[in-house]
């Protein structure tokens, strides 16, 4: 599979003026949740297996007791590309469905 380019920042930018529930922390798209309890927490990343799988990109998650941390970044092209944001864009589907607000 091809992966995609680097983004430049100004197309980044745009990005998270639709998706403010994002950040960018160095050269990584980060979000982080509050669930309502722990298997909550399991559901999503359960559901987000799919995702990462069909688009052959996998994030850094991070799992606490009623909280997720999702950190995405392309490694080989050293920063955000198209996957990332497709990625990001899968998780906040899923995510609605689970009721979690933004920590």
């Amino acid at each position: 599979m091809t992966r995609p380019a680097r983004l430049e920042p100004g197309v980044v930018g745009e990005w998270l003026k639709v998706h403010a529930l994002w950040r960018v922390e160095g050269d990584h798209l980060v979000r982080e949740f509050a669930t309502v309890d722990y298997p909550s927490s399991v559901r999503i990343l359960d559901d987000q297996v799919e995702l990462a799988e069909r688009l052959d990109h996998h994030p850094i998650v991070t799992l606490g007791y009623c909280h997720l941390r999702f950190e995405l970044w392309t490694h080989d092209r050293g920063g955000l590309t198209r996957l990332d944001l497709d990625y990001a864009e899968g998780l906040d589907t899923i995510v609605e469905r689970f009721g979690v607000v933004p920590s």
